[in-house]
Formats: C-alpha cells, structure tokens, sequence
C-alpha cells in the first residue's frame, strides 16, 4: 500500500527537476550583446552602439555564407539604461548583455565625466565585473565597434585578446576592466586609468566584411596608452611607453622586452624582463612627501647589437648596470610627465601612505594630487641578469 504515496513523491520530484528556470530565455529568440560603445547622441543625450553576435558566422567549426560575423545596432536616448530597452525599435529579440566583454567609451563622454554611465554598470546584475572598459581616442566609439578582423570572429574578440597580450608581453596596457575602475574611485591616494583604444587605417572600408579577405586589413583597432583621470573625469593620454613605466612602477608588469642603448651611438642590446617587483616607501617629513620607489627586475638577454662575451661575468654586470640606468631615467621622464601635465597620482603612492600611516595621510587627505605634483621623487632600480637565451655568443667561422 505504500507503493503509490512512493511512485506519487518521486513524480513530483521529477516535474521540480524538469521545471525551468523564471528567467528562461531561448537562444534563437535571443540576441547576444558582446561589446557596447557609448557617444554622444546627435537628437538625445547619450548614442548606444550594441555588438550583436551572428553566430552561424561567428562559429568556427562551421562557416556560414560569407556575411558579416557580427551586426551592430544603435538608439539614442537620455539614459543608458532607457536606451537598453530600446533597442528593439530596430532588432526582433530580445537583447542578452551577459556576454559582454568590451565597453568603449567615447572621449568626449569621458572628458564630461563617466559617474552616470558607470553607475548604471555597476548596478545591473547581467553586467561582470570583469568586462574590459577603455576610452576611445580621435574616433567615435561606435567606429571602433564596426571595424571587422580577418582572423577574429568579431571586433571585440580580438580587442579583448589584444589587450591581454600586450599587458603580458610588453606591459602596454594596465588593468583596465570594470572593477579596477571602481577600485581607483574608491581608492584614497589614487586616481583612475583606462587603456586607450583609437583606428590605424579608413574606418569605412574596414566595415565592409570583403576587406576581412586581404592580407593587409583597410583598418584595425590599436591601442594607444593610458588615459588618465581625474576622479571620473578624464585629463588626457600617455603614451605605450609611458604605459609600460607605470605599470613597472605600480607593480604590476607580468613581461616585457626593452632595447637598451649601449656604449656606442645606435647600438642597443635587447633585454628581456621576466620576474618584476615594485616597492614604494613613502611619508611625510614636515608635511611634505618623501617618496621613494625601489624596483627589482630579473630577466635574460636574447641579443645584442655587438660581440659581447656573455660566459663572462663581468658581461653581465655591466649589462645589469646599463639597464637599471636606462629604467631609472626613462621612468623619472614618465613621472615628471604625469606630474608636470597631469597633476595627478595614477600610481597609488597616496593610496601607500594612506594604507602605512593612516594619520599623516589625513593632513594631506584633501590635496594629495597637489602634494605628489610638486614632490620629487627617488627611483632605484636593481636589474640581475640571469643567463642569455639558447647560445652564448654570436656564431662566428673559426679560421
């Protein structure tokens, strides 16, 4: 008799596992968002530009027609979050931005300050955190958006890839997703960046999916440095160079390979960084910064423009002095820059003193920009060299 209460309970166990989910949505009654750009709108406030993915192209197993791997849509509004729901004036589905991987912010939304479009990031659920966000330098974000690549399934692929490995391989690109954004704004002692993003190239025929055939690409995206803020307004751009020395300064390079110039004019040994360290000591003597940044790098040497026996200690030594010279004054250049145009730290030596000594940080709390502007700072730079690649030294015919 037991038999059917039994039977009954595992039935209604399987219609709960069979249930869907309340937010159920079908994939082909769906349009996937994979990048947004954000403008100045010509009859509203704000342009909203959405990467949607045309999957039977994008895949890559199986090809599709030839059409375009990705459709991109725009609508104007007065808020972000109006011009979202919008977007079915032009498209038949529903729109899906979970999977957006790439924002791009036009300059001059940036210049008039970002606190209205980020708010609306941060308070969507469907937004991660992790998503790429970068500034769009001398070309409308949208134009960014359309330029197809040949080897890329969509624009904001090869943006994101492009990025990641710049910041692994030659340290060009600092952090530049939605979280550290919101972490530099929080912060106290440290001013926001973004990585830049502009076009090499005629952004109109590289919207037409037959360039994606030629070797040479009518256009493609670049990325151009670091652009700089003020709280959430943006100040202006530096360059890759100075890119690669503010992330030696705040720690954070993974990889990079420098061209040391060496004794004699036009000639450069190239050195190849692989372990990095960045320590900042910093305080305050008579209500004025002391700052001082100490870096250690280890790496090895895969060329060299002249015969220089690298069996030899004493090679090395003057190599690791060469390099630790070259850093220090190219890094001094980067500060002076950042502190002469910008006024401002994108470093975090505020944010240092304020997490080591709390109550001298308070006496500078309200103009700390000011104070790091007019500070000098001290930079050392320990270089070990470690070994050369695979051969020691140039190959050469014995006579």
């Amino acid at each position: 008799m037991m038999i059917k209460p039994i039977i009954a309970m595992a039935g209604l166990g399987s219609l709960l596992l069979l249930s869907g989910c309340w937010d159920l949505q079908e994939l082909n009654r769906t349009s996937l968002f994979t990048g947004l750009a954000l403008e100045p709108g010509t009859e509203s406030k704000i342009r909203v530009t959405g990467e949607t993915l045309n999957a039977s192209e994008a895949q890559a197993i199986k090809g599709g027609e030839g059409a375009a791997p990705v459709i991109n849509y725009a609508v104007e509004a007065n808020t972000t979050p109006e011009a979202m729901v919008k977007f079915n004036q032009i498209l038949d589905r529903s729109i899906n931005v979970s999977h957006v991987g790439v924002i791009i912010i036009d300059e001059r939304l940036a210049r008039k300050g970002l606190n209205h479009y980020i708010d609306v990031l941060q308070r969507s659920r469907y937004v991660r955190e992790d998503v790429l966000i970068l500034v769009a330098k001398n070309y409308k974000a949208s134009d960014i958006l359309k330029v197809l690549f040949p080897r890329g399934p969509y624009p904001t692929f090869k943006i994101h890839s492009q990025l990641d490995n710049l910041s692994k391989l030659w340290g060009g690109a600092l952090r530049s997703r939605l979280f550290d954004f919101n972490q530099a704004l929080a912060a106290k002692g440290r001013e926001p960046t973004l990585s830049a993003i502009t076009l090499i190239g005629d952004p109109a025929l590289g919207t037409d999916a037959g360039s994606i055939k030629s070797p040479t690409p009518k256009a493609t995206a670049e990325l151009v440095g670091t652009a700089v803020f003020q709280k959430d307004k943006l100040l202006g751009f530096i360059s890759l160079d100075d890119t690669r020395m503010l992330s030696m300064a705040a720690g954070e390079l993974k990889g990079t390979t420098l061209s040391v110039p060496l004794e004699k004019k036009g000639e450069y040994a190239a050195i190849r960084l692989l372990n990095w360290r960045s320590q900042m000591k910093v305080s305050l003597e008579h209500g004025k910064p002391e700052i001082r940044l100490v870096l250690y790098g280890k790496g090895n040497v895969p060329s060299t423009d002249i015969e220089k026996d690298l069996s030899s200690v004493l090679e090395y030594q003057k190599l690791e002095e060469l390099t630790s010279s070259y850093i220090k004054n190219q890094m001094m250049v980067t500060i002076r820059h950042i502190q002469g145009e910008y006024g401002v730290d994108p470093i975090g030596f505020g944010e240092k003193l304020y997490r080591r000594h709390y109550r001298q940080f308070l006496s500078v709390a309200g103009k700390w920009n000011e104070s790091f502007a007019q500070s000098p700072i001290e930079v050392e730079v320990h270089i070990t060299l470690q070994r050369s690649e695979l051969k020691t030294n140039n190959i050469t015919k014995i006579e």
